[in-house]
């Protein structure tokens, strides 16, 4: 198993690159069966929600969350991978230039296990799971989190980027990050729900 990069050693690495194209997982890369178990601390009622559903949620201050789902590889690597985008993922590769990921599951080595998995050796540098408290993001959302994710790239110098994600709250701000820095170009794609297999 590699030894994935630690916060520091990541702010260390310089890079020569300026273009990356960068990934989210859930309903982008692929489609699993992981829920996110809600439990409502008032009534006592439990109830799931698949990643589209939980990026349409509000939660409530007497809502626990629970989403270890999304720590067991079966679940992950029994998911359905959305062919069309993993193949532009892989020619993104072949062609060397960078790919990145920037997901909302808390699990870093998971991602890259994953990645290995299905045939796809991305640099561990450039994969973050924002929800990984190894990894050090301090927003409040998730759309935030990927944002300082975007920012630690861009201190790389990264300066152009095309994103995957199925968020319209994702793709919305990183589209913020062109306006506040006009060297920035930032290219999104949003995955539609039209277009995801059923897992």
């Amino acid at each position: 198993m590699k030894q994935l990069p630690s916060y520091v050693e990541f702010l260390n690495e310089g890079v020569k690159y300026q273009n990356i194209n960068i990934f989210d997982v859930d309903d982008t890369l692929t489609v699993t069966d992981a829920k996110i178990k809600v439990t409502d601390n008032k009534t006592k009622e439990e109830y799931e929600l698949t990643p589209k559903e939980f990026n349409e949620y509000k939660k409530k201050p007497h809502h626990d969350l629970d989403f270890s789902e999304f720590e067991d590889m079966k679940i992950l690597k029994a998911g359905k991978i959305i062919e069309w985008v993993f193949n532009i993922l892989k020619g993104t590769m072949k062609k060397g230039k960078r790919v990145g990921i920037i997901t909302a599951r808390g699990d870093q080595q998971l991602i890259y296990d994953f990645l290995i998995h299905n045939g796809v050796d991305v640099n561990p540098k450039y994969i973050f799971a924002i929800n990984d408290p190894k990894q050090g993001f301090y927003g409040n959302t998730v759309a935030e989190r990927k944002k300082e994710a975007f920012k630690r790239l861009m201190a790389l110098g990264f300066n152009d980027f095309t994103f995957f994600d199925d968020d319209k709250d994702n793709i919305k701000l990183a589209k913020e990050l062109a306006k506040e820095d006009p060297n920035i170009k930032m290219k999104t794609r949003l995955i539609k729900q039209r277009w995801i297999p059923n897992s």
